[in-house]
């Protein structure tokens, strides 16, 4: 994982400097339009998504940093912010004044881009843990100290429940967060996977009709109708324990019901807006178009809940085409998207 960091003054040509084409992955995955003054328009985004949330809970501060082990700058800064620095976090899923990039893209290392690829040592992130669940700020201390603890990067199946059933079990497995993502152009919402497809299937057709029978022909004339639409289907596999490691924090069916929603219009008055969906992976636009169908399929042991644990998700998408489909725009289309 990197952060690009930005200011107000940062600008769309600064950005396209620094990106080359990569840019349109970078802005979707933010979730910002393509306007002159980019690092305004994200900042007044965060500040405006962050205004009424409430003040982060040391649980909340325990999962949001078991997603940062993986880079020990990154973690270690996360640790240390104050209350907006960690509501900007936990809603924007970013530091301050930092953009997110895509891990399809590979930026230098600078003083502008934090992301070290080092993972946390375990003792450190232990002893930040400690403070957290003690209900305790961290002493920046803990990280001028020098661990002798086991090899970072190795999986770590230890399992720590707190007061609301946190757990520690993901701090070396990596989730692909920010990665796979769903569009609602509806309520511009966007929500995240925890998971890859397991399998997609993707596939076009062409409609023909034949001509009324005419003498002397051995086969009927086929007359072209139209083509399409696309359609794609996707399965993800995952565990209601995978967002926090309490599968009771909702997340599994705050992502089911974001799918299913998507299957149903907006009434207003005597219009009726119907859900335009985009799935994204690595930032590339793998579709647009309509929701058509949503089937959870529930198994595996029960939680302490009294439900299922284990999810399949198969989700389709019909196209809703944004541009002309004809034989060479086809042919020239890149393997993704």
């Amino acid at each position: 994982m990197q952060l690009l960091s930005i200011n107000k003054d940062t600008t769309l040509s600064d950005l396209n400097e620094e990106l080359g084409d990569a840019l349109d992955r970078f802005l979707h995955l933010n979730g910002v339009k393509r306007v002159p003054k980019i690092g305004k328009a994200f900042i007044d985004r965060c500040n405006e998504m962050i205004s009424d949330l409430s003040e982060v809970t040391y649980d909340r501060k325990i999962s949001l940093l078991n997603g940062l082990t993986t880079d020990s700058d990154i973690f270690e800064y996360a640790a240390l912010m104050d209350d907006i620095g960690w509501k900007i976090l936990s809603a924007c899923n970013t530091l301050p004044e930092m953009m997110r990039v895509p891990d399809s893209i590979r930026l230098q290392d600078s003083t502008e881009v934090m992301g070290n690829g080092e993972s946390v040592q375990s003792g450190i992130y232990n002893k930040v843990m400690k403070f957290f669940k003690n209900g305790q700020e961290v002493n920046p201390s803990v990280f001028n100290e020098y661990s002798v603890a086991t090899t970072p990067g190795a999986f770590d199946a230890t399992v720590s429940t707190g007061s609301s059933g946190g757990t520690e079990v993901f701090q070396w497995f990596k989730i692909p967060w920010g990665e796979v993502t769903l569009h609602s152009s509806i309520d511009d919402s966007r929500i995240d996977f925890p998971v890859y497809p397991e399998e997609l299937g993707d596939g076009v057709k062409a409609n023909y009709t034949t001509m009324p029978e005419m003498l002397y022909q051995y086969e009927p004339w086929q007359i072209y109708q139209s083509s399409g639409p696309r359609e794609m289907s996707f399965s993800f596999h995952f565990h209601r324990d995978m967002w926090t490691g309490d599968h009771r924090d909702g997340k599994a069916n705050e992502l089911i019901r974001a799918c299913e929603a998507n299957c149903y219009p907006e009434y207003k008055g005597s219009a009726v807006n119907s859900s335009t969906v985009t799935l994204y992976i690595h930032g590339n636009p793998i579709i647009s178009g309509i929701m058509t169908s949503v089937t959870p399929h529930w198994g595996g042991p029960l939680g302490l809940d009294g439900f299922y644990l284990e999810c399949k998700l198969d989700i389709s998408i019909t196209e809703v085409s944004e541009t002309k489909l004809d034989f060479y725009t086809v042919k020239n289309k890149p393997l993704i998207g």
